[in-house]
């Protein structure tokens, strides 16, 4: 029997329907994951727009943060394993605003990530070519930078992904060891989990988030995990959860975090 917990998925694919959340879960089900939490990127929301002020973002902007939450509270009542939960873009200098968007609403948990740097979307295909003008190393280092001023804020729950700015296969050609120890004794402090994400399996990095070494650090600082499929489509739901348990194990982890009303509970991995 397995014990897996999904603490990253996307409805934003298709309505904010019970008939749409229940394909998440049947496949979710299928592959024994026991916990789901859904986490809709606060950009897609009206109420966030003054949050991540961008073009790209702004064109997003398109659906209501109430209609969400309504929905994923009435999953809550029919379904005692879905949690209500949120991927927040970090934004250096928008820490008020996240603030009281978030405080608006019952979430679960929430995850800060890191998917610009500036107006740049980094790991969005549509702005692949921009890598070509960057300094790779420069790149690296002022994404780790951002990331630690996430961790700081203590706006969230759990870091997304870690390392996803090696998405699409660039590589520093410096060693990250300094960088990330300075990152994991960030998180330490700010008393955060990150999450151990399949989703870099389905990208051309062709690997996990984070990167082993980076995971080992972690651990050896007692930062919590999560666990995640970042799906996007009810067929990833739950997807490679259990290379994600491998990793996870290699590194020392024997729980994972579960979370209600932003309160973390650690959970045992054995099954």
């Amino acid at each position: 029997m397995n014990n897996y917990f999904d603490y990253h998925l996307h409805l934003e694919q298709g309505p904010y329907t019970m008939e749409w959340l229940e394909e998440f879960l049947k496949v979710a089900h299928s592959r024994g994951v026991r916990e789901v939490g859904f986490t809709e990127h606060a950009y897609r929301f009206r109420e966030a727009a003054s949050i991540l002020e961008n073009n790209w973002a702004r064109q997003h902007a398109t659906q209501s943060a109430e209609d969400y939450v309504r929905l994923l509270l009435q999953a809550k009542t029919i379904y005692p394993e879905v949690r209500l939960g949120l991927e927040v873009d970090y934004v250096p200098g928008k820490e008020e605003i996240t603030r009281r968007f978030l405080a608006a609403y019952p979430f679960d948990f929430v995850l800060g990530s890191v998917h610009f740097l500036g107006d740049w979307g980094f790991d969005n295909p549509e702005f692949l070519a921009e890598w070509d003008h960057r300094d790779v190393d420069e790149v690296y280092r002022h994404y780790f930078w951002t990331l630690r001023q996430a961790a700081t804020s203590r706006l969230f729950d759990v870091l997304a992904h870690p390392d996803v700015i090696k998405v699409f296969g660039h590589r520093a050609t410096r060693d990250l060891t300094a960088v990330y120890r300075e990152t994991v004794e960030t998180i330490a402090r700010s008393d955060l989990a990150i999450e151990v994400s399949s989703a870099g399996l389905r990208k051309p990095v062709g690997e996990l988030y984070p990167a082993e070494t980076f995971l080992q650090m972690a651990f050896g600082a007692g930062i919590p995990i999560t666990t995640a499929s970042d799906a996007h489509r009810p067929e990833d739901a739950g997807r490679d959860l259990e290379q994600v348990v491998v990793l996870a194990r290699r590194a020392g982890y024997t729980a994972v975090s579960s979370f209600q009303l932003r309160q973390r509970i650690s959970v045992s991995l054995d099954c």
